[in-house]
């Protein structure tokens, strides 16, 4: 039987969801079994080369730290977000990647990880839907741009636009992050069977606390990800609390 164009896609997601699940569960693993010694340095775990169903390097650099001082460290000294993430789930995180134009460049997923000891292995269950969250975002980052390029997919937005988004609400609404934000919190949701909008008020609300966005812009970015939401996953499951929002469209 042929297959109808959203019935690939689809599949296509479904595959490459698996793998990240897979690779979070590996992770998670190698997390369990490392050394639980306290250490202002980062240990890099390596070995993480793949080629299907994307080709990218992933590097994961971890230490554990029972009261870190996020202001000294190089890596968050700029995310005062992920201060409250520690200190309510017991792990800073954040990803990056690193794409070029070129067929023949291999892209890198870099992520940094601190973790609290005296959490462990508690905070596994939370990390785990975090990290599938930050995986399948980033991958869809992948499908924007040179070897991995999906023609489907936005394309990674202009480096001036990204330059004047920076540090600003204004981040959260460029077209490939929409993209790739939504896709890794709808799978969240999916994973974690909760509505997706409260997927993006956990996301967003230590922005809002820090004050790095205003309650005007946490509202604008809601808006726009709950509206595209519905265009992308009509499947999607949301609160009642989105209802205000979604009988505005």
């Amino acid at each position: 039987m042929i297959k109808s164009f959203l019935e690939f896609i689809n599949e296509s997601m479904e595959n490459n969801v698996e793998f990240l699940k897979k690779l979070t569960i590996d992770i998670i693993a190698k997390l369990r079994e490392s050394s639980k010694e306290e250490s202002s340095s980062y240990a890099t775990f390596s070995g993480m080369e793949f080629t299907e169903p994307f080709m990218f390097d992933l590097i994961l650099k971890v230490r554990r730290e029972t009261d870190p001082d996020l202001r000294r460290d190089p890596h968050f000294n700029d995310l005062s977000w992920e201060k409250l993430n520690y200190d309510n789930l017991g792990y800073s995180i954040d990803a990056n990647t690193r794409m070029s134009k070129s067929k023949a460049a291999v892209p890198k997923i870099t992520m940094h990880l601190i973790l609290n000891p005296k959490k462990e292995p508690i905070l596994y269950e939370k990390l785990y839907a975090r990290l599938l969250d930050i995986l399948v975002h980033e991958t869809n980052h992948l499908d924007q741009l040179g070897i991995n390029r999906d023609p489907f997919n936005v394309k990674v937005s202009d480096p001036r636009e990204r330059a004047k988004a920076k540090k600003s609400h204004k981040y959260f609404l460029l077209s490939d992050e929409v993209e790739s934000m939504i896709e890794g919190m709808y799978v969240r949701s999916k994973e974690q069977r909760i509505p997706l909008d409260k997927v993006f008020l956990e996301y967003l609300t230590p922005f809002l606390e820090t004050r790095y966005i205003s309650s005007s812009e946490f509202q604008k970015v809601m808006f726009t990800w709950i509206t595209r939401s519905l265009e992308l996953y009509p499947d999607a499951e949301f609160s009642p609390s989105a209802k205000k929002i979604i009988d505005s469209i």
